[in-house]
């Protein structure tokens, strides 16, 4: 379908994993064949990212940068972009492996310091890690916060420095590629807490233009689980890295990226369906994000997150039988005029299918066994802030990265 003109659209990503479908659907034309241009700036962390709201219409990052604006007022999050539960982990060095028996066996962490971002994603597995395990453990005592993931790996390199950490990717695969895959000692996947990022939506974005962003966001998730497409879908991803200054990934690391669900329209349709108490798989995930950001005093209410869940652009999205498919194949030519009115939620949802997702076995690949590489800094994944500021205000403002 031939556009007379595109229609202007603003997406915000992160230089990460779940930033790559919206950069993947531009590289291939997805947002042209829907007569969209679209523009991706692009974020090293969610604070700025979200301060910045005004300037774009749709957004990808992690759960706590959501919250954030949930709590300013200027968002609605319209589905789910990544489960990164496999990729915040506490690790451990070499010396940290060989104690962590021990320790488990005690019950305690005792004097044993553990290294991590405050109030962030990989302090949340952290502590679940711990209660799986039974092993006891004070904050104030056996918790040295650092607000940068580079802080974290430079300690763990250190012998003077902690033996345990909190990361996630890809800092994460920096720990793996140096101290080999048995420095995971367990995962939010392991500690059954789920960590999720969102799609958000500016309060004040046109809906039909937004929902035709996220179909084409969406097209990209199809192109990046098709097994048929998984060798250039990884090229893509390390291109994406590398043209914002980040090193490629290896192998092993490539491999745990990709057993990070995403989701097509067929299954955020089935993450935002609420059951009979009102309550969707994607609220209650996002809530316990929530308890957690309230518990450590991140946030001064407890918010319902179904309260700031928007499923209206998912539904129309769906409503369009030709721009379902769309979104869920890669043969299909453009689906509609950027002129013609979305169609409404009680239109009818076609059957979009529950294809297969495309996904590897999300089992922790094999470590490397060359001599591991110098540890560099791996690049901000979006759930942190990488500035130099005190703790104290790297504690209150860590939430919203």
């Amino acid at each position: 379908m031939a556009c007379s003109s595109l229609t202007p659209i603003t997406i915000s990503i992160q230089p990460s994993y779940q930033g790559a479908p919206a950069w993947i659907a531009k590289k291939l034309g997805f947002f042209e064949e829907i007569c969209l241009d679209a523009t991706l700036p692009v974020y090293a962390s969610g604070a700025p990212q979200v301060d910045e709201i005004s300037t774009w219409s749709i957004g990808s990052a992690g759960s706590p940068p959501n919250i954030k604006g949930w709590t300013e007022g200027v968002l609605k999050t319209a589905g789910v972009n990544n489960d990164e539960s496999i990729a915040n982990a506490l690790v451990a060095n070499a010396d940290g492996i060989a104690s962590w028996a021990s320790i488990v066996a005690a019950g305690t962490l005792g004097d044993t310091k553990i290294i991590v971002p405050p109030t962030s994603t990989a302090d949340l597995v952290v502590e679940e890690c711990l209660k799986k395990h039974n092993v006891s453990f004070d904050p104030l005592n056996n918790f040295v916060y650092n607000s940068s993931t580079v802080g974290v790996l430079a300690s763990l390199s250190d012998p003077d420095g902690s033996n345990f950490g909190g990361l996630w990717a890809p800092a994460l695969y920096s720990a793996v590629e140096t101290w080999g895959n048995e420095s995971i000692i367990c995962t939010g996947v392991d500690a059954g807490k789920s960590i999720i990022g969102g799609l958000m939506v500016s309060n004040e974005a046109d809906v039909e233009t937004a929902a035709l962003g996220i179909a084409a966001h969406l097209k990209g998730i199809t192109y990046m689980k098709d097994p048929v497409y998984r060798e250039q879908a990884e090229a893509y991803l390390n291109e994406f890295f590398e043209e914002q200054g980040f090193p490629p990934l290896s192998p092993v690391a490539m491999a745990l990226e990709f057993s990070r669900p995403l989701y097509n329209l067929a299954e955020q349709q089935e993450m935002l369906a609420k059951n009979e108490d009102g309550v969707s798989l994607l609220g209650s995930r996002f809530q316990e994000t929530v308890d957690f950001l309230f518990g450590e005093g991140a946030i001064s209410s407890q918010l319902n997150a179904e309260d700031y869940l928007d499923d209206k652009f998912m539904k129309w999205i769906a409503a369009n039988e030709t721009l379902a498919k769309w979104t869920m194949t890669l043969e299909e030519t453009a689906p509609v005029s950027p002129g013609a009115p979305m169609p409404t939620p009680d239109a009818g949802t076609p059957d979009t299918g529950t294809a297969d997702a495309g996904t590897p076995d999300a089992g922790t690949p094999e470590a490397p066994t060359d001599t591991p590489p110098a540890v560099e800094d791996p690049g901000n994944s979006g759930n942190y802030l990488s500035l130099a500021v005190p703790i104290s205000v790297v504690i209150a403002a860590h939430m919203f990265i």
